[in-house]
């Protein structure tokens, strides 16, 4: 793997000139909450897929009575999640605060592949008959695309905001899907 790869998502507070867009919901600091109803944490970070301008996971501090593991990380496939705009929270509905154990920690250093792989591997085990990413067939093509399955479908993520006219987060870049630019570059 080139050290291209594993540069190519990152934590978008490592980026520079890129930003939330201003009109955009920032939900890094808000509280995560699992499918049971239970706060799993808060999103400290979110990592960007910096060749196609996606939000491709979210940075999630585990909170500390969930995990043996001190100031634990784990991330969250962006297609998991979706934003409770009224209560400033992320929502994941296909993770059980009890299915924490089982996502692999993220220790802040480059992304693999291979981790990439356990992490998406990892929210698909026991949710064969819901959510994103399940067993499914993928589609023709998907494979060549590891970004290409539901796990990181970022629609439903911003659902909320779209469905009220205000526009899109971070999601597709530019004004093909019909919505504002959701990473800006900074000047």
């Amino acid at each position: 793997m080139s050290t291209d790869d594993l540069e190519r998502v990152v934590p978008l507070d490592d980026l520079d000139d890129f930003r939330v867009a201003g009109d955009d919901p920032d939900p890094r600091g808000w509280e995560v909450v699992a499918a049971d109803g239970g706060k799993i944490g808060e999103v400290d970070d979110l990592l960007v897929d910096t060749a196609a301008m996606k939000v491709r996971y979210l940075d999630v501090g585990v909170d500390d009575r969930l995990s043996a593991e001190p100031d634990r990380h784990v991330l969250v496939p962006i297609g998991y999640a979706r934003l409770d705009r009224d209560h400033d929270r992320v929502i994941v509905d296909g993770l059980r605060s009890a299915d924490l154990r089982a996502i692999p920690s993220y220790r802040h250093g480059p992304i693999t592949r291979d981790f990439e792989t356990d992490v998406r591997d990892s929210y698909r085990r026991g949710r064969a008959q819901t959510g994103p990413g399940s067993n499914e067939a993928m589609p023709a093509g998907a494979h060549d695309d590891f970004y290409g399955d539901d796990s990181f479908d970022e629609s439903g993520f911003w659902a909320a905001r779209r469905s009220t006219g205000l526009g899109g987060a971070l999601g597709d870049i530019g004004n093909d899907a019909g919505y504002p630019d959701d990473l800006n570059r900074g000047a």
